[in-house]
């Protein structure tokens, strides 16, 4: 192995793993690289690299990539398989690192161990992966990974906003949390005087969720937005949602419809915003404050 300086691009599985890795792998005493944020520049190169049909985060992280390649001895893309019993993660996160090859020539050595909760051992497989492609033992990964696990504890999001509403934000982390994606929805809300509730629900919470429909869901990521929705309907503090979702998702398109067969018969306020490369700051925008009237107006008050 070659070089120290390990590229992490900031899209996808960062914004729900990204510490660990970054952490773990300084620890191993690697330079660890990651872009930096999304911007019009970056979601250009991946557009330009880019079919249509595949979604605006994927899109994003295609110009993620381009722009660590050339700063980097190798890139760090894992393969997320599945992470749990009976789930899967959605098949771009599994043919991720397929993807980025086909999309560009001169890439350093991509590192894509395998993490696949189907195939039994999947912790003991994923190190062996990672062992052979650093050149590291596999105790030293283990220790690295188990250490950054301990001091990178879950934190909650920050919530702005101090107004007369509490609004809970559901949807895909890589979505919601990428300012530049999301056109800045988080924020916005806070402006506008908005108490924003966003977090990752626990095990307990998702089962409670699942278990009231006729089938579990079986992509990780959608299950656990659908879960968030879930609890956001039964919270009487909670006075509307909004789910945000991307375009040319087909899980998400099937969640969507999850989330809204909830709100049946139910008076909270609910608004879905699907996301792509054409949607338009302005029209977001005009959306949100739209939505916030409404919810304003049915408790007799004006922004």
């Amino acid at each position: 192995m070659k070089g120290r300086r390990l590229g992490i691009p900031r899209a996808l599985l960062y914004y729900k793993l990204g510490r660990l890795w970054k952490e773990a792998f300084r620890a191993l005493g690697f330079e660890v690289v990651t872009s930096p944020q999304t911007s019009e520049a970056i979601l250009k190169e991946g557009l330009m690299r880019s079919v249509s049909d595949i979604c605006l985060p994927v899109k994003a992280m295609l110009g993620h990539v381009e722009n660590l390649k050339d700063r980097v001895d190798f890139l760090f893309i894992p393969r997320y398989v599945s992470i749990e019993k009976d789930a899967y993660m959605c098949p771009k996160f599994i043919g991720l690192p397929d993807v980025v090859r086909a999309s560009f020539e001169n890439l350093p050595p991509v590192i894509d161990p395998v993490y696949n909760f189907k195939e039994g051992n999947a912790e003991r497989l994923f190190f062996k992966s990672l062992s052979k492609a650093l050149a590291l033992p596999v105790g030293a990964l283990k220790d690295a990974f188990s250490m950054a696990e301990s001091s990178t504890a879950k934190t909650a999001e920050p919530h702005p906003g101090k107004g007369r509403l509490s609004i809970g934000v559901v949807g895909r982390p890589y979505l919601v949390l990428d300012e530049y994606l999301s056109k800045g929805i988080v924020r916005s809300l806070g402006e506008l005087g908005v108490n924003v509730l966003y977090g990752e629900p626990s095990p307990t919470e998702v089962a409670e969720c699942m278990d009231s429909l006729p089938k579990w869901i079986y992509w990780s990521m959608g299950k656990e937005t659908v879960a968030s929705a879930y609890m956001y309907f039964k919270d009487s503090g909670v006075d509307g949602i909004i789910n945000i979702s991307n375009a040319t998702c087909g899980p998400d398109s099937f969640t969507g419809e999850v989330i809204k067969r909830f709100n049946e018969g139910r008076p909270k306020p609910y608004m879905s915003l699907s996301m792509d490369e054409h949607t338009a700051d302005a029209g977001i925008q005009t959306r949100l404050e739209a939505f916030i009237d409404m919810m304003l107006l049915g408790h007799g008050k004006e922004r």
